[in-house]
């Protein structure tokens, strides 16, 4: 799973990774939460130009009645999506990438509290989640656009934390994952590969990030005592 993330590069290193014609707007994030509005990057229309479009973070199937039902729509796991009914059509034609540096995780401590952890590439280096983006119209005709994060099992160094954890691109693969026109699952499938263990770094941070109110630094100082 994959509930909570961050976005603490600035706009012009998001623009440089991403290969973005424009710097975005964007202004810091360090508790990014379900519900909220995310960065996501998707191909233009008219061809293979990248767009950062803001959407909600929890899917909402275009048959869906209402939008709640994307509150339990976060996250999508690889090896169903192409099958479930609510991310099927997205998964072969509705693909983004979102972009991060780090994601949260939580791990079980005895007495039932949970240590949460930052995890992240060296030098918190921006990567990007791959994820899948639907169209929601409601009665009155108004529009919300949504997404979900793909996961995957969790890397050995990783499991003592979670079993599971987002699929996290290889840049190389960032062209082939929004082609609309890929709809191979195999090929999908080899494509949403994770980042290689040893390339991520585990740190327990404060139980600040507990409560998705807290969107600042402080979210990420580390934890001061044992688990």
């Amino acid at each position: 799973m994959c509930g909570r993330f961050t976005l603490t590069t600035t706009p012009e290193e998001v623009a440089q990774h991403f290969g973005l014609d424009e710097i975005p707007l964007l202004s810091p994030r360090f508790n990014v939460a379900p519900g909220q509005p995310i960065a996501t990057l998707a191909r233009a229309p008219e061809g293979a130009r990248r767009v950062l479009t803001l959407r909600r973070w929890g899917l909402i199937p275009s048959w869906a009645k209402e939008p709640k039902i994307g509150n339990r729509m976060i996250n999508a796991r690889i090896k169903t999506a192409a099958e479930k009914p609510s991310f099927r059509g997205a998964f072969r034609k509705r693909r983004c990438l979102v972009p991060a540096d780090g994601f949260y995780e939580w791990a079980a401590r005895p007495g039932g509290a949970k240590q949460p952890f930052h995890i992240a590439l060296p030098e918190r280096r921006c990567f990007a989640i791959a994820g899948l983006w639907e169209s929601w119209r409601d009665p009155a005709g108004a529009s919300i656009e949504s997404c979900t994060l793909l996961t995957t099992s969790a890397h050995a160094k990783l499991r003592e934390v979670h079993d599971r954890m987002p699929v996290i691109l290889d840049p190389a693969d960032y062209a082939s994952w929004l082609d609309p026109r890929l709809g191979d699952e195999a090929t999908l499938a080899r494509l949403a590969r994770s980042a290689p263990a040893e390339g991520l770094e585990l740190h327990a941070v404060g139980r600040r990030v507990n409560d998705p109110r807290f969107d600042d630094a402080a979210c990420l100082a580390p934890a001061s005592g044992p688990g």
